[in-house]
Order: structure tokens, then sequence, then C-alpha cells
């Protein structure tokens, strides 16, 4: 009898170590995917931003070119 509850308590033991890594190993891949995408996001905002200043620059730029020409 103990021989055989000590035998279940060991695989028991192994069960869970074995969940346990598979869990750890899904919630490390996960953040792994989910850090790629955040960065994915936030060159897309630092993209759009750019080109939202780089194009007020031109329309100012040419604003005060011609703003020249009236002087």
């Amino acid at each position: 009898m103990t021989e055989t509850a000590n035998f279940r308590q060991t695989a028991q033991y192994i069960g869970l170590a074995i969940c346990s890594l598979i869990i750890r190993t899904a919630f490390g891949v996960f953040g792994i995917l989910w850090g790629i995408i955040a960065e994915i996001v936030n060159g897309m905002f630092r993209v759009a931003i750019g080109v939202i200043v780089a194009t007020l620059s031109t329309i100012a730029f040419f604003g005060f070119i011609l703003w020249l020409f009236t002087l």
C-alpha cells in the first residue's frame, strides 16, 4: 500500500511539474509575441506622428516662403 501511495504521489508531482512547465512556456511565448506586437504598434504610431510632423513642417516652410514674397 505504501509503495502505491508513494508512486501516486510521485506521479502527481511529476504531472504537476510537467503542467507547470507547459503553462510557463505558453506564457513565455505569449509574452514574447505580445512584446513583438506592442513594438509594431508603437512603431506605427511613431511613423504616423513623424508623417504628421513632416507634413506640418513642409506646410509651415512653404507658408514662410510665401510670407517672405509678400514683404
